[in-house]
């Protein structure tokens, strides 16, 4: 139903503008909370207001004190220049880094210098254990290193006494990017102080130029020069904000992120220039009657990434309810054949199924239809793209959230070779893929926006279409995982009842979901109907899933013992008697939270996660299934149901931190 919607839209959105938005946007250095930002917010609200839409600059403070639920608004931080020289051996005395030259030569947020330091460097090599500190003595130092910058200020800096760091580390993600890929590109590094460590500061080279020092240090006595002219102070940080007004007090959010240090074209300039087009195209087809004016408000919220979404939620909790969907645009112009990525559409948590993902990928089937083939009975792409699970890691995370509520999926290009480095630059947007996405955007947001019940109707079939074509990929993959190993099938044939009774739940609650859209009695017989069906598909679907793993398991011949459920272990039963309930609204935020842990503690905390690499990423999953009624057993096989995996031991030791922490109470 949303064709001639799209059709419409397809006319007017420029790829052409958007790129010339990426353009101006990446000529400032956009570090959350700086002047950069500032002029950024404020280039696109007088960019917007200039399109005829009514926009303007939200500020809020950034003090280092205050708090949006428990992300901390970090102070302002501001550079004006920096230097770093090798004045010594004096026959290769040069310039290792200038700010002038690029943005990204200095760690973010340092701390100044107060005028010239000189300073012999010493190389500790990652720096991150105590052990690289061995007879090295870098008290009054500078080290290099390729190491977290934030463990080497710790343990050089605040533990031992050097005067700040000089980092060379890069990217290495195999198999889209190989070693020396990025020898001459400076990565995008970053101080992020919670307020009680001792004030640092740091340069960045690349890591050609890092070998070449380190390699000297490992010859000759080496001492450099360094000047850091740069503030941190109580001041503002900036959201751009921009309203496409409805007739009721409901709203549609198109959220992207302006931040990141200049020039950052892809990440993530062309998500807000894309957003920023999409929302000037609607601006204009309604104005010229093209469209009509929309049922609820289209809210563009241009942000720093996380900080941003948390402060302008946080600021309007009252309105929340209000908010029926939202859209992250995040790196999403990639001139794939450079870049390397794909174009993903990426779903919401298990935790919150809702319609918005059969919407967003049924609109992103139509700019995936560019060229026919030979006989014409066919349409397809010619660049890459999928539909993926929830992964988390931008604003979308934040709106996912079911404290929060708001179902929001997400568009993003990914990977991309040059992400969070000097070379994400403006030849590697392509103008072509910023039109898309603003298509999709704009599309997917006005129909939301305009839907009725003719359109909540239609989303129900489409979601239910949807929702029932997984559900029998989930039992297919089931199936064909369990008869890779005969003599585990009893063992899936008995844990098959608890998926099917998850994937079951998921896809009706996706279904039932629309009834956000449209209280009709009509909409709400069809939902049941629709429903109903699902539900018996799912039974067909696990009757015959059972009928073949019995009948693959005699055909195999392989003897397997009748599989009978395992008592719960020790660790089990500890989790299952712990019910964790979480102290703040919104995803928790913990890089302020881990001060309150003792050094001890961050020590294992750290451990915990290079000893469990998966953690993190089980433990976003594991927020959201946190209610206050699930013990964290409980939680931990929602975990496992939804990803296929968990790691119950990892969490129940994290979770121990987020008490002491102070962003949940674990009841026993």
């Amino acid at each position: 139903m949303f064709k001639q919607v799209f059709d419409k839209l397809e006319k007017e959105i420029s790829g052409e503008i958007a790129y010339g938005y990426v353009e101006s946007i990446s000529q400032h250095h956009r570090i959350q909370a700086s002047p950069g930002l500032s002029d950024a917010v404020r280039y696109a609200v007088e960019t917007m207001k200039a399109n005829g839409l009514d926009a303007h600059v939200d500020s809020y403070k950034a003090d280092g004190k205050g708090f949006a639920w428990s992300s901390l608004m970090f102070k302002e931080w501001s550079c004006d220049d920096a230097e770093l020289m090798l004045i010594e051996p004096t026959e290769q005395a040069r310039f290792l880094a200038r700010y002038t030259g690029s943005k990204m030569s200095v760690i973010q947020r340092s701390f100044p210098t107060g005028g010239w330091v000189e300073a012999e460097v010493v190389y500790v090599g990652k720096g991150e254990e105590p052990e690289d500190y061995k007879k090295k003595d870098v008290k009054g130092k500078m080290v290099l290193t390729d190491g977290d910058v934030s463990r080497v200020h710790r343990l050089a800096v605040e533990e031992r006494g050097a005067k700040g760091i000089i980092y060379y580390g890069t990217w290495i993600r195999e198999p889209e990017l190989l070693e020396g890929e990025l020898d001459d590109a400076l990565k995008y590094t970053s101080y992020w102080w919670r307020g009680d460590e001792k004030p640092g500061y740091g340069f960045v080279l690349t890591p050609r130029t890092g070998r070449w020092l380190r390699d000297l240090c490992e010859k000759k006595t080496v001492k450099v020069k360094a000047k850091m002219e740069s503030s941190i102070h109580e001041g503002v940080l900036d959201n751009a904000v921009a309203v496409i007004p409805g007739e009721t007090n409901e709203q549609v959010i198109v959220v992207a992120h302006i931040c990141h240090p200049q020039p950052s074209c892809n990440d993530n300039a062309s998500g807000s220039a894309a957003a920023m087009e999409a929302a000037r195209a609607l601006q204009k087809l309604i104005e010229e009657g093209v469209l009509v004016k929309p049922k609820r408000s289209i809210v563009f919220t241009l942000v720093p990434e996380m900080s941003g979404t948390y402060a302008y939620l946080a600021k309007r909790e009252k309105e929340i309810p209000s908010m029926v969907a939202a859209v992250n645009m995040d790196m999403v112009g990639e001139k794939q054949c450079v870049t390397s990525g794909s174009f993903i559409v990426e779903s919401t948590p298990e935790s919150h199924p809702s319609y918005v993902n059969s919407l967003i990928a049924a609109v992103f089937r139509e700019v995936t239809r560019e060229v026919k083939n030979l006989g014409g009975s066919d349409s397809y792409a010619l660049f890459r793209h999928t539909l993926t699970p929830f992964s988390g890691g931008s604003d979308h995370y934040v709106y996912s959230d079911p404290t929060v509520g708001v179902p929001c999926p997400m568009l993003i290009q990914w990977p991309d070779k040059y992400w969070h480095t000097s070379y994400d630059t403006m030849d590697k947007v392509d103008p072509a893929m910023l039109k898309k996405a603003a298509l999709v955007s704009a599309t997917y947001a006005y129909f939301i926006a305009t839907a009725g019940p003719a359109e909540a109707t239609w989303i129900a079939a489409e979601t239910h279409r949807m929702e029932k074509g997984v559900l029998v990929e989930k039992y297919g993959a089931y199936v064909q995982e369990a008869c890779n190993t005969p003599e585990s099938i009893p063992e899936s044939i008995a844990k098959l009842r608890e998926n099917a009774e998850f994937w079951n739940s998921v896809a009706i609650k996706a279904v039932e979901s629309v009834k956000r859209l449209s209280g009709d009695e009509l909409v709400t017989t069809s939902i049941e109907e629709l429903t109903k069906d699902i539900h018996q598909t799912s039974k067909t679907q696990s009757r015959l899933a059972r009928a073949t793993l019995e009948q693959v398991l005699d055909a195999s011949g392989v003897e397997a013992r009748k599989y009978r459920k395992p008592r719960k272990k020790k660790l089990e039963q500890q989790a299952d008697g712990i019910v964790p309930v979480r102290l703040y609204r919104g995803p928790w935020s913990t890089r302020y939270w881990e001060g309150k842990l003792s050094l001890v503690e961050r020590d294992a905390l750290r451990k915990l996660g290079k000893d469990h690499p998966g953690g993190r990423s089980a433990a976003t999953l594991a927020m959201y299934w946190t209610d206050g009624k699930r013990s964290l057993y409980e939680v931990s096989e929602k975990v496992r149901l939804e990803r296929g995996s968990t790691d119950l031991e990892f969490l129940m030791e994290y979770y121990g931190f987020l008490e002491k922490m102070g962003l949940v109470r674990l009841y026993r």
